[in-house]
């Protein structure tokens, strides 16, 4: 098993900071680095589904966008 490397958590101040201007017209510099943060994450869960690693990561991607842009 490999060893995980503890990330560096985003303070909440900052995500909810992001995740507003992510979520406005101008939003797309701040939406990139919120996928950047949690791709990490992403590239773990992707080895446990079931198709290729790149369509899995672009399934994920799309997830997190699309939960971002909720009650928008």
């Amino acid at each position: 098993m490999e060893a995980e490397k503890p990330g560096t958590p985003l303070p909440d101040e900052q995500f909810v900071t992001l995740l507003e201007l992510a979520r406005g017209p101008n939003g797309q510099s701040s939406m990139l680095e919120l996928l950047a943060y949690y791709e990490p994450e992403m590239r773990q869960l992707s080895r446990y589904m079931p198709m290729e690693r790149e369509d899995a990561m672009q399934a994920l991607r799309l997830e997190l966008i699309e939960l971002l842009q909720e009650n928008n």
